[in-house]
């Protein structure tokens, strides 16, 4: 809903941590480190690829619905899932799903695992990801999606910043190929 320069203005603070106000006769820089959760439909009418309903824009349409969100601040995004129509029978109560009790579990383990690092894994700079603990196949998978799907410098980083998090989720200090393919689905999920 919102102009593109507007979105294009947060990658700055998305990236930074901070924003800059200046004016006239000062200059103020505020906190701005966030969460940031975004969510967007796959084209104006909100049915391509659905296996339902027929989408009923032109490709016309949907490029320039896309087009909305820059590469710049997709690629500031860490996760990109996208999240087609659920079946009726998905809708009912998965018996075998970890509950919420279990999830927060582990986060709050892996939490504590970072902090025993110095830092939470969103704030390791590249230095500190080169020094993880890497399997030689999790490397090779990264650099392959480097080459093929055009990974940039950021996406590089935040894929390792992800797959770091999976494995502290998994409650183990070496990244395995397995982390790292499982961070590469979910930033190239969609876009």
């Amino acid at each position: 809903e919102f102009p593109p320069t507007s979105l294009d203005a947060l990658r700055h603070p998305l990236e930074d941590g901070f924003v800059t106000i200046a004016r006239s006769v000062e200059t103020m820089r505020y906190p701005a480190r966030v969460q940031l959760i975004a969510a967007t439909n796959p084209c104006p009418c909100g049915y391509d690829g659905d296996r339902r309903r027929p989408c009923v824009c032109s490709d016309r349409a949907k490029e320039r619905y896309r087009s909305r969100l820059s590469g710049p601040i997709l690629d500031r995004f860490d996760m990109r899932i996208e999240v087609p129509r659920l079946s009726p029978a998905a809708h009912a109560s998965d018996a075998s799903a970890e509950d919420s009790a279990s999830v927060r579990t582990r986060v709050h383990a892996a939490r504590r695992r970072q902090w025993g690092r110095g830092r939470l894994n969103r704030d390791l700079a590249g230095s500190e990801l080169d020094a993880q603990d890497v399997e030689d196949g999790a490397m090779r998978v990264l650099e392959r999606a480097a080459e093929v799907d055009a990974l940039t410098g950021r996406g590089w980083d935040r894929v390792r910043r992800v797959a770091r998090t999976i494995a502290d989720l998994a409650d183990v200090d070496r990244i395995s190929r397995g982390h790292v393919e499982e961070a590469l689905a979910l930033r190239m999920g969609v876009g």
